[in-house]
């Protein structure tokens, strides 16, 4: 399954400006296709609308919202048209505003009066993708208004008051049930806030088609960004692992797990038992002694190491096909040493947790291209000496960083990951709000961990990782999102690396 591309803004102006150059010099009929895209979707959402508002500011998405409307007045559905002031005039907004007016529109400078009778649905079509700030006056009274209204709200292009790129909300945003981007995804649709504002979100490709056309392609790819997709968990599935009829558990790799100091030792319980259900051949734990015995009683199959035996450890770094470190691994001098003895290795190694925080204080960057980190903000904020509120103002761009400084494979964990390799930004489309307990990074290393040792590239195995780690979590929320723990995953994993329908 091809993975649909990801535009930042400044590419799509890039992109609307080469189609202007090849027709006459505007870009309209792609906003009629636009406002016939939206149309159609918003009738699909509520099929028989009594009454639609629209909302339209003075900039090109509005002109999608007058071609909606002039659209609805031709099929005879009842609407208003409520606009923040005029287009300014040459403007391909301005054109669609006029031929809304000739087929006998009609627009109001203003929000609707109180006691007017509620709309069915609403179309935001007010700031589109220019805003980089929080919305001002009457903007902001306006995305208030319309969230209070409570009707069902389709959003053209992006949510009035969220950051195409970043995927922030600096201010007053528009809460859709529904996001018709146009033309191309973009990032911000995916990543940060996102997932608070745009409900489900389509593609309305206006007939251009970004993976297939030469023109377009070679414009993209001199914009200066990152080539970016997003990704589902379908768009992995032909990279998983298979298994031959005569494989054995040598085949399948064996995974070490280092972490689990005393009162930590739950977290490399988990990153084992996801390392064993994602089909790792053998799967064996660094752990403090400690924890040994209540690794041992849930789940006999993973062996074990003592932490505090150098020999053992020796012995374990050796064995390994590749390392997974950092799970309850704490940050005394002798967690320092682990991290150290991993990094002398050379193996394809997941960093994730403690060993993050020890690479940051310690200035520690593995060698190689072998290694993957995977931070949460917090974590990435000590790793680039930044803020949290830094590192989620531009997640694409930290992401990058945190990739620029510590080379490998970098995912930045949040709604919406970010995976940067150097060469391209993916950004997962999976996941769940009923991710949000303790112990999910654990199961997600251990995933990761297991597709390495079956023999995927460092940069495959954190995707697959990601993409089944958050249809998972999806999947094991549906049977509630609050209360979900991370060891609920892991039948859904066992089932999602199969291929198989969820249970």
């Amino acid at each position: 399954m091809e993975a649909t591309p990801v535009l930042s803004s400044h590419t799509v102006r890039l992109v609307e400006q080469e189609y202007a150059r090849s027709h006459g010099g505007h870009c309209y009929t792609l906003m009629e296709r636009a406002g016939a895209g939206v149309l159609r979707r918003l009738l699909k959402a509520v099929p028989h609308p009594h009454l639609v508002w629209i909302f339209a500011g003075k900039g090109n998405n509005g002109g999608d919202g007058y071609v909606v409307a002039r659209l609805l007045k031709e099929q005879g559905i009842a609407h208003r048209v409520f606009a923040v002031g005029k287009p300014h005039p040459g403007t391909e907004a301005n054109a669609a505003c006029e031929n809304f007016r000739q087929a006998g529109g009609f627009i109001e400078y203003g929000l609707p009066e109180d006691g007017a009778t509620r709309p069915d649905a609403i179309v935001d079509a007010l700031l589109g993708t220019g805003i980089d700030s929080a919305p001002r006056a009457p903007f902001d009274e306006w995305i208030l208004f319309i969230n209070r209204t409570h009707a069902f709200t389709l959003s053209v292009d992006v949510p009035s008051g969220l950051n195409a790129d970043s995927g922030q909300a600096p201010g007053d945003c528009v809460s859709a049930q529904l996001t018709v981007a146009a033309l191309a995804l973009k990032p911000g649709l995916f990543t940060g806030q996102a997932p608070d504002y745009c409900g489900q979100v389509v593609l309305e490709d206006l007939g251009l088609n970004l993976n297939s056309d030469p023109g377009l392609t070679e414009l993209i790819s001199r914009s200066g960004q990152l080539p970016m997709l997003q990704r589902t968990y379908e768009e992995i599935l032909d990279d998983l692992p298979v298994r031959q009829p005569s494989s054995h558990k040598g085949d399948a790799g064996r995974v070490l797990i280092i972490g689990g100091a005393e009162g930590y030792g739950g977290a490399a319980v988990l990153a084992s038992m996801a390392a064993l259900r994602a089909g790792a051949g053998l799967v064996k734990a660094v752990i403090d002694p400690v924890n040994i015995p209540a690794l041992n009683a849930a789940c006999p199959e993973i062996m074990t190491a003592d932490a505090s035996d150098a020999s053992a450890v020796s012995a374990a770094l050796n064995w390994a096909d590749c390392i997974a470190i950092g799970p309850g691994l704490g940050q005394s001098e002798a967690a320092l040493s682990l991290v150290k003895q991993v990094m002398a290795q050379g193996k394809s190694t997941v960093y994730d947790a403690d060993a993050l925080n020890l690479m940051a204080r310690h200035q520690l960057r593995p060698e190689g291209s072998l290694h993957i980190l995977t931070p949460h903000p917090g974590e990435a904020a000590r790793l680039l000496g930044l803020s949290v509120p830094e590192i989620n103002a531009d997640r694409l761009d930290s992401a990058r960083r945190l990739q620029d400084r510590y080379g490998g494979c970098v995912l930045l964990k949040g709604a919406g990951s970010i995976i940067c390799d150097g060469r391209r930004l993916n950004i997962i489309r999976e996941g769940s709000p009923a991710m949000a307990s303790g112990g999910m990074g654990d199961v997600l290393t251990g995933l990761t961990a297991a597709f390495l040792a079956q023999g995927l590239a460092p940069k495959m195995a954190i995707l697959a990782a990601a993409c089944v780690h958050g249809r998972a979590g999806a999947l094991a929320g549906q049977s509630g999102i609050i209360g979900t723990a991370a060891s609920d995953l892991l039948p859904f994993i066992r089932r999602l690396v199969n291929k198989l329908p969820a249970a």
